[in-house]
Formats: structure tokens, C-alpha cells, sequence
């Protein structure tokens, strides 16, 4: 390397290392921004109306989260690791990924609406035609579908800051059309999603904007990824974003949907409650795959070590969680306090789920794509058919015990998984004569 390289090269880190922070905290800025108004709006709707129509609210905000988070595909993390290297052709692939990403939301929101009709009769508003709601809640899904997409798409064109800014006002707006349209407009639930629609296709329309804008002023030459490179990356990680996002919102969808609205309400804001946790937990193990990435030779130590920490910040956590799980959940109105015992088993089958998160960031860490994929999954859908077969006896939050009974049984269960699978197949391999 000559003098004027070294000197170009050491300027670049000195750079890199600044905007790599800038970058990490703004997102870690937005997500936090989205957790406290999403906890703001939920209390605010909680005070001001039934738990009837919080729980159709919670119904609809829940699925179309879930369908447009599953069909962006992982592209948000793909798009910061791409668009860098993309130059010039930056403005091509930002818009093949958005324009993937919005029709197969719509499509798949109208084909889940098929699954629980009661979304458009909610989405559609009092008197309004069933099939209004099919296309507003279609159109729900196709926007949150990009909106989430937008702030990875900032970051990677250098405008971190940006994303911070559209959330927190996004946040403002959202809160402000619910005090308006849920409380004194008096439209209850589907003041909640209008509050939610409204803004969403707003931000996406100026969002759209902003990065057609960015995608114009990419310069230099640049490449795409390849077909190899896009289903190799976005095969297995999209099927562990899809768990995910079935893990956050497909099980208090299916609560609400066999158990009613009220009692799906309370179950919600208790499971809103221990999926923070989990995924702070998931953010924590995140920084494993840089430790990982630098230094290769040490990653059993530096996996020992991450164990460690989880279980020394977040056990200590959960305890108190349970401890304080009635005054906290009285906050949202004695309907939601009854199901403190709810959220104590919730937050004990989290301590086991620990082991699991730890497992995840493992794999995701030493590049083991698939069986990050295969466990996400797994677990997932355990707790899904926790959720779905069991029987609804009586009514009211005494019938969500067997719930969270079973969400513990699961983790125990997915626990033991991770646990002994590995030590039986060392013994089987050891058993195995050499040839």
C-alpha cells in the first residue's frame, strides 16, 4: 500500500467509525421513539375507551403489522448491506425492493382478511360496506409494509437522523388523531385505526419523496447484488423474520379471535409487555456477530460470556416485572389488572425463552442461517399452537391461564431442545466406529 493510500485509508475508518454509531444510535433512537408511543397510545386508549374497543383495535393494528412486517422479505437489513456498494444504480434497487414489498402486502392483506373477516367489518367504520374495509385494510398493510423499509433505506443513503425525526413525528401525529378521533370524536376502535392509517400513508407518500431525492444524487459506479446473493441472504433470514413477527403479533390476533375482543384486550397489553422484553433481549445479543466477525478464534468464549450478561441483566428484570405486574398493568384500568397472573407466567416462560434468544443470537452470529431459521420457527409456532388449541373454558382472563401456562410449557420445552440435542449428538458421533 503507497503513503496516499495508507493516508486515505486511515481517513476512511476515521470516518466510518463516527457514522457506524450515528447510524446504530439513530436506529436504536427510532425503535425506542416506536416502543413508547406504541405503550403511550395503548394506555391512552385503554383510559378513554372499552376494553371491547380496545381489543378490535388491537385486532386490526396487530394483523396488518403482521402481514406487511412478513412480507418485507428481511429487505430493510438487505437494503443497509447493499445499497452502499450500489452506486449509481441505488435509485433501481430501492424501488424493486419497495415495489416487491407493497403489492405482495396488499396481496397478502386481502387474502388474510379471508382468514378473519371481523378485520373489515372494524377497518370499515360503523355503517360502512364490508368491502371498503377489505381495501382499507389492504391498503394498511401495503403501507406499513414500506414504512419500516423507509428507515433502513435513510440509513444506508447517509440520512440516519432523518429516520428519527419521521418517527417521533409520526409518533406525535399518531397519538394526536387518537386523543382526537377515538376519544372526542367518540369513533372508539376505528378512531384507532384511522389514527394508524392516516398518518401511515402520509409518511409514506413524503417518505417516497425524500428517498427519491437521496437515490438521485448516488453516484459512481456501483453493482447489485446477484440472484446467488439475494436468495442465499434473504432466504433463511426472511423465514426467521417471518417467526418473529408471527411470535409479536399472530398470538394475540389468535387470543382475540377465539376468546373475544375485551379478553383480547387484556391479554394484549400483557403480551405487548413481555415481547419488549424479548426483544431488547434479541437487540442485546445482537453486537455477538461483530465480537464474532473480529475475532473468530474466540467465539465460544465470547457466546459464554454473552450468556453470561443476558441472564445476569434480564432475569433480575423479569423479577421485578412479576413483582410489580399488578400496579403496572392497574395503570391501564382494573380490567387490565385482573390478568397480573397472566403476565407473572408470561414473564416466567421469558426467563426460559432467554436460553433461546441466546441459542438465536448464536447462530445468527457464526452464520448458521438455516438453524437460526429452523429455531425461530419452531418455537414460533409452538406458541401458536398453544394459542390455537387451547380450549376456551368459561370466559373473561381466568380462561387466559391455560395460555400462559402453555407459553411456558413451550419455552421449557425449546429449552431442553437447545440444551441436549447437541450433547446426544456428540454421544451418537462418539459412538459411531471410525472406518
Amino acid at each position: 500500500m503507497t503513503p496516499r493510500h495508507a493516508a486515505v485509508a486511515e481517513k476512511t475508518d476515521a470516518v466510518e467509525a463516527p457514522r457506524g454509531l450515528s447510524d446504530g444510535l439513530a436506529l436504536a433512537l427510532s425503535s425506542v421513539l416506536g416502543s413508547l408511543a406504541g405503550f403511550l397510545s395503548w394506555l391512552i386508549a385503554a383510559r378513554i375507551m372499552t376494553t371491547e374497543q380496545v381489543g378490535d383495535a388491537q385486532l386490526v393494528v396487530s394483523a396488518f403489522i403482521l402481514v406487511g412486517g412478513a412480507a418485507q422479505l428481511n429487505l430493510d437489513v438487505g437494503l443497509m448491506r447493499w445499497i452502499p456498494g450500489a452506486g449509481s444504480r441505488t435509485g433501481r434497487l430501492v424501488w424493486r425492493s419497495l415495489l416487491l414489498i407493497m403489492p405482495l402486502s396488499a396481496l397478502l392483506g386481502l387474502l388474510y382478511v379471508g382468514f378473519a373477516p371481523r378485520l373489515a367489518t372494524v377497518t370499515a367504520g360503523p355503517g360502512a360496506p364490508f368491502l371498503l374495509g377489505v381495501l382499507v385494510f389492504a391498503l394498511a398493510c401495503a403501507g406499513w409494509g414500506v414504512f419500516a423499509v423507509h428507515d433502513a433505506a435513510l440509513v444506508a443513503l447517509g440520512r440516519p437522523w432523518w429516520a428519527v425525526w419521521r418517527n417521533g413525528l409520526f409518533a406525535v401525529a399518531r397519538i394526536t388523531l387518537l386523543v382526537v378521533l377515538g376519544g372526542i370524536a367518540g369513533l372508539g376502535a376505528f378512531g384507532v385505526v384511522l389514527s394508524w392509517i392516516g398518518p401511515i400513508v402520509v409518511w409514506v407518500a413524503v417518505g417516497s419523496l425524500a428517498i427519491a431525492w437521496l437515490t438521485r444524487r448516488a453516484q459512481g459506479p456501483g453493482e447489485l447484488p446477484r440472484r446467488a446473493e439475494l436468495v442465499g441472504f434473504l432466504g433463511p433470514t426472511a423465514a426467521g423474520h417471518l417467526g418473529a413477527a408471527l411470535l409479536f403479533n399472530q398470538v394475540p390476533v389468535l387470543v382475540n379471535l377465539r376468546f373475544g375482543p375485551e379478553t383480547g384486550a387484556v391479554f394484549f397489553i400483557a403480551w405487548q409487555a413481555v415481547m419488549v422484553v424479548d426483544l431488547a433481549a434479541t437487540y442485546f445479543m445482537a453486537p455477538l456477530a461483530v465480537g464474532v466477525a473480529r475475532e473468530p478464534h474466540r467465539t465460544a468464549e465470547l457466546a459464554a460470556v454473552a450468556r453470561r450478561r443476558l441472564l445476569l441483566i434480564f432475569l433480575p428484570a423479569l423479577a421485578v416485572g412479576a413483582l410489580v405486574a399488578h400496579p403496572v398493568l392497574e395503570i391501564f384500568g382494573d380490567a387490565y389488572a385482573q390478568a397480573d397472573d397472566v403476565l407473572r407466567l408470561l414473564l416466567l416462560g421469558l426467563a426460559f425463552r432467554l436460553v433461546v434468544v441466546h441459542e438465536l443470537g448464536v447462530r445468527q452470529a457464526v452464520g448458521r442461517a438455516f438453524g437460526y431459521a429452523r429455531l425461530q420457527l419452531v418455537s414460533t409456532l409452538l406458541v401458536l399452537v398453544d394459542a390455537a388449541v387451547v380450549p376456551v373454558a368459561g370466559g373473561g382472563v381466568a380462561a387466559l391461564l391455560p395460555v400462559a401456562i402453555g407459553y411456558v410449557i413451550v419455552q421449557v420445552a425449546c429449552v431442553a431442545a437447545v440444551l441436549l440435542l447437541p450433547v446426544v449428538r456428540r454421544r451418537a458421533d462418539a459412538e459411531v466406529p471410525a472406518p
